[in-house]
């Protein structure tokens, strides 16, 4: 009988022990997967088409935004949804109408390409009453499809200032050196016109 119920504990522990190892095996089997999904998601993350925003004043004159592709692949059907409040706030109509066009328009942009969009002339500066320019740009790409919120507060930055570049004073200087140069000519041509002829110059 002793036998009977040591084979009995025997089994027991077998079974047991079988059901610790299917169990250990399922949770790492589970640990794997998870693994796994998180590696996925991450390189997708890393190599996923990737759009950000900035706010840029181009050639002293104009005010708007720059958006740029800095992910790793082509960003498809780009739409940039601004909020009706902001684009009805502009005075200047013109602004206005392009830019209620531009929530209407898609495009594609590659690796590091960009598109500007502008809202405003000197006038933007000048205006105390400014609203946010809020909107969301909805791109995608052969991995997914995405949606960027976008909001810059004209309230919390500093005051814009028109400053130039050092290309900006180069050019200036050699333009200022050039109509020198244009007096110069124009001053000796006239002397030599009002110099009376030489024996020698006949």
């Amino acid at each position: 009988m002793s036998a009977d119920w040591a084979m009995v504990w025997i089994t027991v522990v077998y079974v047991l022990a079988t059901c610790a190892i299917c169990w250990a095996n399922i949770r790492s089997a589970k640990a794997t997967r998870d693994q796994l999904a998180e590696s996925k998601r991450q390189y997708n993350e890393e190599n996923r088409a990737y759009i950000t925003y900035a706010f840029i004043y181009e050639k002293r004159a104009f005010y708007g935004l720059r958006f740029t592709n800095h992910g790793k692949r082509v960003a498809t059907k780009v739409k940039i949804a601004l909020r009706d409040e902001f684009v009805q706030s502009l005075s200047n109509p013109r602004f206005a109408d392009r830019l209620s066009r531009v929530s209407k328009n898609e495009c594609v942009l590659g690796v590091n390409q960009s598109i500007d969009i502008y809202f405003g002339g000197n006038e933007f500066r000048e205006n105390t009453n400014k609203l946010p320019i809020e909107g969301d740009v909805i791109y995608s790409d052969d991995i997914g499809e995405y949606c960027e919120h976008f909001i810059i507060d004209f309230n919390s930055y500093p005051p814009i200032f028109s400053v130039n570049s050092e290309l900006e004073d180069i050019r200036k200087e050699m333009k200022n050196q050039t109509q020198e140069l244009e007096k110069l000519r124009k001053e000796v041509f006239y002397c030599r016109q009002a110099l009376p002829l030489d024996k020698s110059d006949i």
